[in-house]
């Protein structure tokens, strides 16, 4: 292969990349809203389950207390029946002060037990409404990811389109060429460049007067001192294509029908 047809094949494949950049860009990007909806969803499913767990914590809590008010009021009765029963002074005065601690007892338990209702019916309150969230959350997560399918579908479709000739391009590369062009795009997005009256057009960068020279007369594979890219004469492109329409549009001659 000559310089030239090197170069062509190197331009024409850096034409076939920079096309999938977007779409590269756009499939790259696709997933992250997806993943971000996915993480929301994971975030507020352990919070339910942090609150379902609170929820039910606190309920047994209340069945303590209630058990513990119940076992006061059983005291506070049988308290009161010895008060009856009491047969001086002095057993009456005992049994008042238990009265009184059991009495105590009670109103504390009760106070106690209403911070408890409260707080409970507080959780529930925010469960409710988290759970109603998780649910349209779900829903969103489920349609967004049904979209994203049937987009990247679309846009793998366009790439696999785009990348059909790429192959038919590669034998007429050197490998040295082609490792340091894919090298070059892993920096630069694109690894090769039209050099047009000096300039490198894409660092916009003036190359060397001898360089340009070179290039112009094909006499070797120039790169780009600026960005490193390899360089090509944009009317080597323009003829390569005119020869290609000329080709395919005009009619066969007998030799060439079958």
């Amino acid at each position: 292969m000559s310089v030239r047809e090197q170069l062509v094949a190197l331009a024409k494949l850096g034409r076939v990349d920079a096309s999938t950049q977007e779409l590269d860009r756009e499939l790259k990007e696709i997933p992250k809203e997806v993943d971000g909806l996915r993480e929301s969803v994971a975030v507020l499913e352990e919070l339910l389950s942090k609150e379902r767990n609170q929820l039910e914590q606190a309920q047994k809590l209340g069945e303590q207390h209630d058990a513990t008010l119940k076992e006061a009021a059983d005291a506070l009765s049988r308290a009161k029946a010895k008060s009856a029963k009491a047969k001086n002074a002095r057993e009456a005065e005992a049994v008042e002060r238990e009265l009184e601690v059991t009495r105590r007892t009670i109103k504390e338990r009760e106070a106690e037990r209403e911070k408890l209702t409260a707080a409970i019916e507080q959780v529930r309150i925010s469960l409710a409404q988290h759970e109603q969230e998780f649910g349209g959350l779900k829903e969103v997560l489920a349609q967004k990811s049904a979209e994203a399918d049937a987009r990247m579908a679309v846009l793998n479709a366009q790439r696999t389109e785009a990348l059909s000739g790429r192959d038919a391009l590669l034998p007429a590369i050197p490998r040295d060429i082609l490792n340091r062009y894919d090298a070059i795009r892993g920096r630069r997005l694109t690894g090769v460049a039209e050099v047009r009256d000096g300039i490198c057009q894409g660092c916009r960068m003036a190359v060397r007067p001898m360089q340009y020279i070179v290039i112009q007369r094909e006499e070797g594979v120039e790169r780009c001192a600026h960005c490193q890219r390899y360089l090509y004469w944009g009317p080597w492109l323009k003829d390569d294509e005119a020869a290609l329409e000329a080709g395919e549009s005009s009619p066969a001659t007998p030799d060439e029908e079958p």
